[in-house]
């Protein structure tokens, strides 16, 4: 939760950065491998073979496939 700063001068409840970063990291060190992914901003390419009839295959006679 984000909470509005009510004053605009340091005090001594601000945390400092390097309290930042230890408290980012131990967080971080809770995340799954799969949420670290999600949180990363990756995007899993994927890839699918395009799909064609039969018919457009050049020499594709369907009558030599036929079961019947």
């Amino acid at each position: 939760m984000i909470r509005k700063a009510h004053h605009t001068d340091m005090s001594a409840m601000d945390p400092t950065p390097e309290q930042i970063r230890e408290r980012t990291e131990a967080i971080r060190r809770g995340w799954t491998p799969r949420e670290r992914a999600r949180r990363s901003g990756f995007k899993r390419v994927s890839w699918t073979p395009p799909v064609i009839s039969e018919l457009e295959v050049p020499g594709f006679v369907p009558a030599e496939f036929d079961s019947n």
